[in-house]
């Protein structure tokens, strides 16, 4: 097992909104993108949380529509491996689609990306 941390950007857009946090699990009750999903947690703007997962590859899912789940959602495959550090926010395009996107602190670092985290 390993630990999954995701910090939510705190942010005027969606500020009010809670995310749902979904890994790939067999035993799921959502299917995102044809893959079984369950929810592992709920984050309010500007939080930050940590979960336990598995140590093996899995693909981590960020739902921000509680009733279109299917369409609003990102995805970012993990390696197997250590512990793990996610960063999600809105993608600044609110006509772009779905309004968040899922990041590494790399991801973050490259692009010159500073938002509201906690780097």
């Amino acid at each position: 097992m390993r630990n999954l941390t995701i910090q939510r950007e705190k942010s005027i857009i969606a500020c009010l909104a809670k995310i749902r946090i979904f890994i790939e699990d067999e035993h799921g009750d959502l299917i995102l993108d044809g893959i079984k999903c369950k929810q592992i947690g709920v984050l309010k703007n500007g939080e930050t949380d940590s979960y336990s997962i598995t140590s093996e590859n899995i693909k981590v899912f960020v739902v921000f529509s509680k009733i279109a789940p299917q369409k609003y959602h990102a995805v970012r495959q993990l390696e197997a491996g250590q512990n793990v550090e996610l960063f999600t926010g809105p993608t600044g395009d609110p006509l772009a689609g779905n309004p968040f996107n899922i990041f590494t602190r790399q991801d973050l670092i490259n692009s010159g990306i500073r938002g509201g985290w906690k780097l």
